[in-house]
């Protein structure tokens, strides 16, 4: 067993020099058995003290609720992000989303589960993933938020089930203002079973929380067919300007 094992190291060493790791931050080439993160980058990848919004998480410098939360009819509950949404966090991020980095979603996972144990995310139903348009899933092979809702759940000792569905193939987001992205993303989901949400507690999972404008759609959505209580984990979110 030792000599297999070592035998598998020492492929994985031969792959790692042919096709080298890369950051998946800054894009620097790694040392073989080095991770997926250099130093630098990891540095941005640890827990900081940043002040939060009460409801939504996002990164705030002031007390009480974001600017956002204040104006925006709120259909989620509460909203949990891990880091914030920006330089080489940013980069990794587009990297898993369009790059067909997926191996990103397994790190994704395992820092977002980390998170939800330690903040005791516990009492939920159901925990599921912001859906892809068909259209979509079929251009880019894969929802770069699966992974680590499968994570998250296995963590949480929690089912993970596909509720929601995305009935119409919007815009990207990333191209439209606050307002557009309302409008853009209305209507845009639809329950798959409105028995298996019924009066439960569930927990969206999704990589990057911005406007609130699709997270706000799905905990709408999901409310109005039957759903008790719905929070949102992000894996990182835009910090209030």
């Amino acid at each position: 067993m030792k000599l297999i094992k070592l035998m598998k190291e020492i492929a994985s060493d031969i792959v790692s020099l042919v096709y080298p790791h890369i950051c998946i931050g800054c894009g620097s080439i790694m040392p073989v058995g080095g991770g997926i993160l250099c130093a630098e980058c990891r540095a941005e990848f640890d827990e900081h003290d940043l002040g939060r919004c009460p409801v939504c998480g996002r990164i705030i410098y002031h007390r009480g609720k974001c600017r956002s939360c204040n104006k925006t009819k709120l259909y989620f509950d509460k909203g949990h992000s891990l880091f914030e949404y920006k330089d080489n966090v940013r980069n990794a991020v587009l990297n898993c989303k369009y790059k067909n980095m997926k191996y990103i979603g397994i790190y994704f996972g395992e820092l977002m589960a980390d998170y939800a144990e330690k903040n005791s995310l516990y009492g939920f139903d159901v925990v599921t993933a912001v859906p892809l348009h068909k259209n979509r899933m079929r251009q880019r092979g894969y929802n770069q938020s699966d992974i680590p809702a499968a994570m998250v759940a296995a963590r949480l000792n929690t089912p993970c089930a596909v509720v929601l569905e995305r009935v119409i193939d919007t815009k990207p987001q990333n191209s439209l203002s606050g307002e557009e992205r309302l409008k853009n993303i209305r209507h845009a989901f639809a329950v798959k079973d409105k028995e298996a949400i019924k009066g439960k507690s569930i927990l969206l999972i999704d990589d990057i929380y911005t406007t609130g404008a699709t997270v706000n759609e799905c905990a709408r959505v999901l409310k109005k067919n039957g759903a008790l209580r719905v929070e949102f984990l992000a894996f990182s979110c835009r910090a209030e300007d």
